[in-house]
Protein backbone atom coordinates (compact mmCIF):
# COMPACT_ATOMS: atom_id res chain seq x y z
CA UNK A 1 0.00 0.00 0.00
CA UNK A 2 1.01 3.29 -0.92
CA UNK A 3 -0.20 5.98 1.15
CA UNK A 4 0.40 10.01 0.56
CA UNK A 5 0.14 13.00 2.85
CA UNK A 6 0.29 16.57 2.23
CA UNK A 7 1.07 19.22 4.81
CA UNK A 8 -0.35 22.74 4.47
CA UNK A 9 1.82 24.49 6.47
CA UNK A 10 2.37 28.70 6.98
CA UNK A 11 5.08 29.20 4.92
CA UNK A 12 4.91 25.83 2.21
CA UNK A 13 3.07 22.83 1.54
CA UNK A 14 4.94 19.43 1.60
CA UNK A 15 4.13 16.45 0.15
CA UNK A 16 5.41 12.60 1.74
CA UNK A 17 4.66 9.78 -0.33
CA UNK A 18 5.18 6.18 1.24
CA UNK A 19 4.96 2.31 0.97
CA UNK A 20 4.16 0.38 3.94
CA UNK A 21 6.79 -2.32 4.15
CA UNK A 22 5.34 -6.21 5.13
CA UNK A 23 7.16 -5.44 8.71
CA UNK A 24 5.04 -2.39 9.41
CA UNK A 25 7.69 0.77 8.34
CA UNK A 26 7.47 2.83 5.50
CA UNK A 27 9.57 3.41 2.82
CA UNK A 28 9.53 6.92 1.12
CA UNK A 29 8.81 7.27 -2.08
CA UNK A 30 8.25 10.62 -3.26
CA UNK A 31 9.11 13.91 -1.16
CA UNK A 32 8.27 17.43 -2.22
CA UNK A 33 7.90 21.18 -0.93
CA UNK A 34 6.57 24.24 -2.07
CA UNK A 35 7.18 27.50 -0.29
CA UNK A 36 4.07 29.14 -1.07
CA UNK A 37 3.35 31.08 1.59
CA UNK A 38 -0.18 30.93 2.60
CA UNK A 39 0.76 32.70 5.84
CA UNK A 40 2.12 35.91 3.78
CA UNK A 41 1.77 39.11 5.89
CA UNK A 42 0.87 37.12 8.76
CA UNK A 43 0.09 38.70 11.87
CA UNK A 44 -2.29 38.25 14.66
CA UNK A 45 -5.39 39.10 12.87
CA UNK A 46 -4.08 39.55 8.94
CA UNK A 47 -6.42 37.19 6.89
CA UNK A 48 -4.88 34.96 4.12
CA UNK A 49 -4.09 37.23 1.19
CA UNK A 50 -5.92 35.75 -2.42
CA UNK A 51 -2.59 35.60 -4.25
CA UNK A 52 -1.13 33.15 -1.08
CA UNK A 53 -4.52 30.96 -1.20
CA UNK A 54 -3.57 30.65 -5.49
CA UNK A 55 -0.08 29.77 -4.71
CA UNK A 56 -1.07 27.56 -2.10
CA UNK A 57 -4.02 25.85 -4.19
CA UNK A 58 -1.79 25.36 -6.82
CA UNK A 59 0.96 23.50 -4.67
CA UNK A 60 -1.37 21.51 -3.45
CA UNK A 61 -2.92 20.07 -6.35
CA UNK A 62 0.10 19.35 -7.86
CA UNK A 63 1.06 17.85 -4.95
CA UNK A 64 -1.94 15.38 -5.57
CA UNK A 65 -1.01 14.88 -9.12
CA UNK A 66 2.02 13.69 -7.91
CA UNK A 67 1.35 11.14 -5.41
CA UNK A 68 -1.26 9.81 -8.01
CA UNK A 69 1.95 9.15 -10.36
CA UNK A 70 4.04 7.64 -7.59
CA UNK A 71 1.15 4.80 -6.91
CA UNK A 72 -1.12 6.24 -4.24
CA UNK A 73 -3.79 4.49 -2.86
CA UNK A 74 -4.74 6.84 -0.20
CA UNK A 75 -3.91 10.58 -0.08
CA UNK A 76 -4.74 12.77 2.59
CA UNK A 77 -4.37 16.50 3.41
CA UNK A 78 -3.76 17.97 6.77
CA UNK A 79 -3.76 21.89 7.88
CA UNK A 80 -1.66 23.56 10.25
CA UNK A 81 -1.32 26.99 12.15
CA UNK A 82 -2.31 28.99 9.74
CA UNK A 83 -5.65 26.85 9.03
CA UNK A 84 -6.15 26.78 12.49
CA UNK A 85 -5.79 30.62 13.34
CA UNK A 86 -7.19 32.38 10.31
CA UNK A 87 -10.82 33.19 9.73
CA UNK A 88 -10.83 31.49 6.65
CA UNK A 89 -8.62 28.64 7.37
CA UNK A 90 -12.42 26.50 7.30
CA UNK A 91 -13.48 28.06 3.80
CA UNK A 92 -9.84 27.71 2.35
CA UNK A 93 -9.80 23.80 3.62
CA UNK A 94 -12.85 23.50 1.36
CA UNK A 95 -11.64 24.87 -1.59
CA UNK A 96 -8.46 22.50 -1.58
CA UNK A 97 -11.05 19.90 -1.29
CA UNK A 98 -12.92 21.11 -3.98
CA UNK A 99 -10.14 21.26 -6.33
CA UNK A 100 -8.73 18.27 -5.50
CA UNK A 101 -11.29 16.11 -4.03
CA UNK A 102 -9.03 15.46 -1.34
CA UNK A 103 -10.36 15.78 2.04
CA UNK A 104 -8.53 18.14 4.06
CA UNK A 105 -8.30 18.17 8.23
CA UNK A 106 -7.02 20.95 10.39
CA UNK A 107 -5.19 19.46 12.85
CA UNK A 108 -5.32 21.14 16.48
CA UNK A 109 -2.21 22.47 17.93
CA UNK A 110 -1.72 19.12 20.35
CA UNK A 111 -2.52 16.69 17.37
CA UNK A 112 -0.02 18.68 15.30
CA UNK A 113 2.55 18.19 18.27
CA UNK A 114 2.09 14.89 18.57
CA UNK A 115 2.38 13.62 15.30
CA UNK A 116 5.60 16.27 15.04
CA UNK A 117 6.79 13.77 17.80
CA UNK A 118 5.69 10.59 16.46
CA UNK A 119 7.71 11.55 12.75
CA UNK A 120 10.53 11.89 14.82
CA UNK A 121 10.90 9.63 17.78
CA UNK A 122 8.70 6.54 16.77
CA UNK A 123 7.30 4.04 18.85
CA UNK A 124 10.67 3.97 20.79
CA UNK A 125 10.73 3.05 24.64
CA UNK A 126 12.84 6.35 24.81
CA UNK A 127 11.80 9.50 26.61
CA UNK A 128 11.90 12.94 24.58
CA UNK A 129 11.15 16.08 23.84
CA UNK A 130 10.55 17.02 20.58
CA UNK A 131 9.86 20.61 19.28
CA UNK A 132 8.84 21.84 15.72
CA UNK A 133 9.28 25.12 14.67
CA UNK A 134 7.09 25.95 11.53
CA UNK A 135 6.02 29.35 9.71
CA UNK A 136 3.15 29.83 12.31
CA UNK A 137 3.30 28.22 15.50
CA UNK A 138 5.83 26.27 17.59
CA UNK A 139 4.71 22.62 19.03
CA UNK A 140 6.34 21.03 21.85
CA UNK A 141 5.56 17.26 22.67
CA UNK A 142 7.46 14.97 25.68
CA UNK A 143 6.47 11.66 25.83
CA UNK A 144 7.68 8.12 26.41
CA UNK A 145 6.82 6.01 23.21
CA UNK A 146 3.56 6.76 22.40
CA UNK A 147 2.62 8.01 26.45
CA UNK A 148 2.75 11.61 26.22
CA UNK A 149 3.14 13.70 29.40
CA UNK A 150 3.03 17.14 27.50
CA UNK A 151 1.38 18.87 24.28
CA UNK A 152 1.38 22.35 23.76
CA UNK A 153 1.72 24.91 20.65
CA UNK A 154 2.95 28.08 20.84
CA UNK A 155 2.05 31.21 18.47
CA UNK A 156 5.63 31.09 17.67
CA UNK A 157 6.63 30.65 14.04
CA UNK A 158 9.08 32.09 11.67
CA UNK A 159 6.61 33.59 9.71
CA UNK A 160 4.56 35.22 11.75
CA UNK A 161 7.63 36.05 14.09
CA UNK A 162 9.19 37.70 11.04
CA UNK A 163 6.14 40.42 10.49
CA UNK A 164 6.18 40.99 14.30
CA UNK A 165 9.90 42.03 14.75
CA UNK A 166 12.43 43.87 12.88
CA UNK A 167 14.84 40.46 12.70
CA UNK A 168 18.34 42.84 11.61
CA UNK A 169 19.14 44.71 14.56
CA UNK A 170 20.22 43.66 18.04
CA UNK A 171 17.34 44.92 19.67
CA UNK A 172 15.05 43.68 17.51
CA UNK A 173 16.55 39.92 18.45
CA UNK A 174 16.02 41.05 21.81
CA UNK A 175 12.69 41.69 21.71
CA UNK A 176 11.60 38.41 19.57
CA UNK A 177 13.72 36.69 22.29
CA UNK A 178 12.13 38.32 24.92
CA UNK A 179 8.42 37.87 23.49
CA UNK A 180 9.42 34.05 23.01
CA UNK A 181 10.09 34.15 26.95
CA UNK A 182 7.14 35.33 27.86
CA UNK A 183 5.27 32.19 25.47
CA UNK A 184 7.15 29.51 27.03
CA UNK A 185 6.30 30.44 30.61
CA UNK A 186 3.24 28.63 29.52
CA UNK A 187 5.02 25.23 29.57
CA UNK A 188 5.17 25.25 33.63
CA UNK A 189 4.08 21.29 33.21
CA UNK A 190 7.14 20.01 30.71
CA UNK A 191 9.57 17.91 32.79
CA UNK A 192 13.00 18.02 32.74
CA UNK A 193 14.13 15.94 29.48
CA UNK A 194 17.68 15.50 28.40
CA UNK A 195 17.16 14.44 24.85
CA UNK A 196 15.47 17.11 23.00
CA UNK A 197 14.92 16.77 19.24
CA UNK A 198 13.90 19.46 16.74
CA UNK A 199 11.93 19.07 13.20
CA UNK A 200 10.81 21.13 10.81
CA UNK A 201 12.32 23.67 7.77
CA UNK A 202 14.43 25.86 10.41
CA UNK A 203 15.91 23.01 12.45
CA UNK A 204 17.32 21.05 8.78
CA UNK A 205 18.23 24.57 7.54
CA UNK A 206 20.66 25.11 10.68
CA UNK A 207 22.16 21.53 10.72
CA UNK A 208 22.80 21.92 6.86
CA UNK A 209 24.25 25.83 7.44
CA UNK A 210 26.28 24.59 10.02
CA UNK A 211 27.57 21.69 7.75
CA UNK A 212 27.97 24.12 4.87
CA UNK A 213 25.74 21.35 2.68
CA UNK A 214 25.89 22.32 -1.14
CA UNK A 215 23.04 20.22 -1.27
CA UNK A 216 20.54 19.07 1.37
CA UNK A 217 21.13 15.35 2.39
CA UNK A 218 19.18 14.19 4.18
CA UNK A 219 21.90 11.79 5.91
CA UNK A 220 24.08 14.29 6.96
CA UNK A 221 20.99 16.43 8.84
CA UNK A 222 19.18 13.30 10.12
CA UNK A 223 20.67 13.11 14.47
CA UNK A 224 23.03 15.99 13.57
CA UNK A 225 23.55 17.34 16.72
CA UNK A 226 23.83 21.24 17.62
CA UNK A 227 25.22 22.55 20.42
CA UNK A 228 23.12 26.13 21.82
CA UNK A 229 26.86 27.87 21.10
CA UNK A 230 26.64 27.58 17.16
CA UNK A 231 22.59 28.26 17.53
CA UNK A 232 23.97 31.67 19.17
CA UNK A 233 26.70 32.37 16.93
CA UNK A 234 24.79 31.37 13.68
CA UNK A 235 22.00 33.37 14.76
CA UNK A 236 24.38 36.18 15.70
CA UNK A 237 26.28 36.13 11.69
CA UNK A 238 22.48 35.04 9.99
CA UNK A 239 20.76 39.03 11.46
CA UNK A 240 24.03 41.06 10.57
CA UNK A 241 24.02 39.69 6.94
CA UNK A 242 22.02 41.50 4.10
CA UNK A 243 19.08 39.60 2.52
CA UNK A 244 20.95 39.10 -0.82
CA UNK A 245 23.87 37.83 1.53
CA UNK A 246 21.46 35.20 3.02
CA UNK A 247 20.22 33.84 -0.59
CA UNK A 248 23.91 32.66 -1.08
CA UNK A 249 24.68 30.68 2.30
CA UNK A 250 25.35 27.38 1.95
CA UNK A 251 22.91 25.18 3.71
CA UNK A 252 20.19 28.12 3.36
CA UNK A 253 17.68 27.45 0.77
CA UNK A 254 17.14 31.04 -1.12
CA UNK A 255 13.09 31.09 -0.19
CA UNK A 256 13.49 31.06 3.77
CA UNK A 257 16.71 33.54 3.37
CA UNK A 258 13.87 36.04 4.89
CA UNK A 259 12.31 34.13 7.51
CA UNK A 260 15.46 32.29 9.06
CA UNK A 261 16.51 34.77 11.32
CA UNK A 262 13.30 34.80 13.22
CA UNK A 263 13.59 30.73 13.21
CA UNK A 264 17.11 30.51 14.42
CA UNK A 265 16.20 33.18 16.96
CA UNK A 266 13.26 30.62 18.26
CA UNK A 267 15.28 27.68 18.57
CA UNK A 268 18.11 29.79 20.55
CA UNK A 269 15.16 31.26 22.79
CA UNK A 270 13.89 27.41 23.02
CA UNK A 271 17.70 26.24 23.90
CA UNK A 272 18.47 29.09 26.56
CA UNK A 273 14.65 29.42 28.12
CA UNK A 274 15.07 25.33 28.82
CA UNK A 275 18.62 25.17 29.45
CA UNK A 276 19.56 22.97 26.46
CA UNK A 277 23.44 22.65 25.90
CA UNK A 278 22.57 20.91 22.72
CA UNK A 279 19.49 19.81 20.89
CA UNK A 280 19.69 16.73 17.99
CA UNK A 281 17.82 17.47 14.83
CA UNK A 282 15.96 15.12 12.53
CA UNK A 283 15.05 15.46 8.95
CA UNK A 284 11.69 13.38 9.56
CA UNK A 285 8.16 15.14 11.27
CA UNK A 286 4.66 15.82 10.87
CA UNK A 287 4.03 14.13 7.52
CA UNK A 288 5.95 11.09 8.63
CA UNK A 289 3.79 10.84 11.72
CA UNK A 290 0.68 11.78 10.05
CA UNK A 291 1.29 8.45 7.80
CA UNK A 292 0.22 6.42 10.74
CA UNK A 293 -2.60 8.68 11.81
CA UNK A 294 -5.46 6.64 11.04
CA UNK A 295 -4.29 3.91 13.70
CA UNK A 296 -1.56 5.82 16.27
CA UNK A 297 -3.54 7.80 18.74
CA UNK A 298 -1.61 9.47 21.93
CA UNK A 299 -2.01 7.80 24.91
CA UNK A 300 -2.23 10.81 27.30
Amino acid sequence: MIRAVIDIGTNSVRLLAAERLPGGEWKTIRKGINSSRLGEGMTTHAGLTEAACRRTLEAVARFAEEAKEAGASEIRAYGTEILRASPQGEAFAKMAEEKTGIPVTILSGDMEAFYSYLGAVGLSSSVAAVTDVGGGSTEVCMGFGPAIGYRHSFPIGCVRCSGLFDTTTARGIGELKKYCFQKFQESKDLAPVKHWICVGGTATSIASMLQELETYDPAKVQDYVVPQEDVTRLLKRLYQMSYEDRCHVKGLRADRADIIVAGVAIIDSLMEYFALSEMTVSDRGLTEGLLDADTVKPQV
